[in-house]
């Protein structure tokens, strides 16, 4: 008879498992950090073998990670809008009001604990920042293509100049995020970036 722990690593995902799995390491990482987190803890407080994440993920930051992207992933997306460029004006307001709350609190803290562990910034930066650059890449083209901005752009400079701001904020502490600022963000750059007659 197969135990939780010698499951056939075919055996399809148990999403109740994986559900909390990530619901506790989020717990635990708020608690203790993500230097203390370990998955033995996360096993024991979820009541399954190690072994049993380690068929899932393959290391804690991957845990972490897949945790952070469930749940406030679906807070970044770029809303319809009757434009690109207003698309982005309205994701701009989100980034800002998701890194004002608690969400903002986590995502800082993983970046300064990124500094110190090799996993955690790889993770962080295939699974955060390099997809939501190409989906704000993929909107600036967008607004190109419909004459709001200009062909000429370096588009990856454009995306440093209008998120740069928000982690300046967010991981220095200075000024408020809100849509105030975000919205003269926006307004400052795209005065520079637009389209001649735009």
């Amino acid at each position: 008879m197969k135990t939780e722990n010698t499951i056939d690593r075919g055996r399809p995902r148990n999403a109740d498992i994986d559900a909390a799995v990530m619901k506790s390491a989020l717990k635990l990482l708020r608690k203790i950090g993500f230097r203390r987190l370990t998955l033995d803890a996360v096993a024991e407080s979820v009541g399954v073998g190690k072994m049993a994440i380690y068929r899932r993920w393959p290391n804690k930051a991957a845990v972490v990670m897949d945790a952070f992207l469930t749940l406030i992933g679906p807070e970044s997306q770029f809303p319809s809008a009757a434009s690109a460029i207003i698309s982005l004006k309205l994701q701009m307001r989100l980034q800002a009001k998701l890194f004002a709350g608690d969400y903002g609190k986590l995502i800082k803290a993983l970046l300064g604990e990124s500094q110190f562990d090799e996993e955690l910034a790889e993770a962080f930066r295939n699974r955060w920042l390099i997809p939501r650059r190409e989906m704000t890449l993929d909107v600036l083209k967008a607004a190109v293509d419909q004459g709001d901005l200009r062909a000429d752009l370096d588009l990856d400079t454009v995306i440093d100049m209008l998120y740069g701001p928000f982690y300046y904020r967010l991981q220095l502490g200075i000024g408020t995020l809100d849509s105030s600022f975000s919205d003269q963000v926006w307004s400052a750059a795209i005065t520079g970036f637009r389209a001649s007659g735009s």
